[in-house]
């Protein structure tokens, strides 16, 4: 496990740029269903399974990221 306290995710919605540094920093972790004003984030295995996706708008998304990034997150190189 890693320490995400640095990570610049609120525990609510959040902005794509804080999507964006998270995408930066993490193997797992992409944008999809861009759809401009939103979009969803989204952790998959290295297998490319679904774990976790949320609406960048949901009221605890950021959250929630958090807690699967400290069980699922693959940081990047």
């Amino acid at each position: 496990m890693h320490n995400t306290d640095d990570i610049p995710i609120p525990t609510g919605p959040f902005t794509r740029r804080q999507a964006e540094v998270i995408v930066s920093a993490y193997q797992n972790v992409a944008i999809e269903d861009d759809q401009g004003t939103h979009f969803r984030l989204v952790i998959r295995d290295s297998e490319g399974q679904l774990i976790w996706r949320a609406w960048n708008f949901e009221a605890s998304a950021g959250y929630w990221l958090n807690r699967y990034l400290l069980s699922h997150g693959i940081p990047g190189d």
